[in-house]
């Protein structure tokens, strides 16, 4: 009897780890973050910290939306796709759609934060979604926390509370006036970030066809990790590729593409329970030894040896 309830108690205990294996990373829609909201694709609102332990029960999470989070008060670090920022108010944290994020707060915090997506923007001009795309969300890397000065500070939380007042609103015209206020916003916070980091002309066509490159790797590098891929779709030749990358990114177009799989290859081994062969079928190797040598090399440890000691 006590045998079979032992053996009860394994099955039990082999189902439920079954259940919580976990072969994704959370991945949050407009469905389930934009309730309440009055505005299609869009949505805004302010936080209060009342409870640090609460707040920092999040795991590591992607969206399918752009955020803006606004830090008023509060202090502690962000991790954005492996990499730990200390941060303390005022500043801001811009987060492009799919980048893997969790915030570890050390005191409660205040501030507010704005949520849109790709729709949110869909019949405006080509200017405003090359703002979106190129200028304000496509360099997390080189610019995770936008620290704010006093006036600065000032300016930003005047135009939060401009959209937040007018997106309680349900008149006409309220979804126009909503877009015209984001585009305010982004290009004040474009301007703050001129200021302290070079940022490439608009006009530049070397830099459109970069970021051009850049959103045909996030949505084909799964699939595709040949150059001439891109260089035929962008109509330019490999050579001229790499150029206009190592010009502006200071890397190679091929170390680009590495990068992007190698990002996703860490990003699956750490926050999911996925084996090795599965994590290079998904990223489109045919062969799982050639997807850890494809690994090893470039980070210097194994697949295996980057999970372990990551764990």
């Amino acid at each position: 009897m006590i045998f079979n309830l032992y053996i009860n108690l394994f099955f039990v205990k082999s189902i439920i780890i079954i259940l919580l294996k976990k072969d994704h990373i959370h991945l949050y829609s407009e469905q389930e973050s934009f309730h309440n909201s009055k505005i299609e694709n869009f949505y805004i609102n302010y936080y209060k910290d009342k409870n640090i332990e609460y707040v920092n029960r999040v795991d590591e999470h992607q969206h399918t939306y752009y955020e803006i989070i606004w830090v008023e008060t509060g202090h502690g670090v962000h991790t954005i796709d492996l990499t730990d920022y200390s941060y303390s108010g005022p500043c801001l944290f811009l987060l492009h759609p799919k980048n893997v994020h969790k915030i570890h707060k050390k005191t409660l915090s205040e501030g507010g934060v704005i949520k849109f997506n790709d729709r949110f923007f869909e019949n405006d001009e080509p200017q405003s979604k090359f703002l979106l795309k190129f200028t304000v969300f496509n360099d997390i890397d080189v610019f995770p926390v936008i620290n704010l000065s006093a006036s600065e500070a000032k300016e930003i939380k005047s135009l939060f509370g401009i959209l937040h007042s007018q997106a309680k609103t349900d008149q006409i015209f309220t979804s126009a006036l909503i877009l015209n206020l984001l585009k305010s916003l982004l290009l004040k916070i474009y301007q703050i970030k001129k200021k302290n980091v070079p940022i490439q002309s608009i006009s530049n066509s070397s830099f459109i066809q970069f970021q051009e490159f850049q959103t045909l790797i996030e949505n084909n590098f799964r699939n595709q990790h040949r150059l001439t891929f891109y260089s035929e779709i962008l109509k330019i030749s490999t050579k001229t590729l790499n150029e206009i990358c190592k010009s502006i990114s200071h890397k190679t177009s091929q170390k680009i593409v590495k990068d992007r799989l190698l990002l996703e290859a860490k990003r699956m081994l750490i926050y999911t329970n996925l084996s090795i062969k599965e994590i290079a079928f998904h990223l489109g190797f045919e062969d799982s030894a050639y997807f850890t040598r494809f690994f090893t090399t470039n980070i210097k440890l194994s697949p295996k040896a980057f999970k372990k000691s990551n764990s």
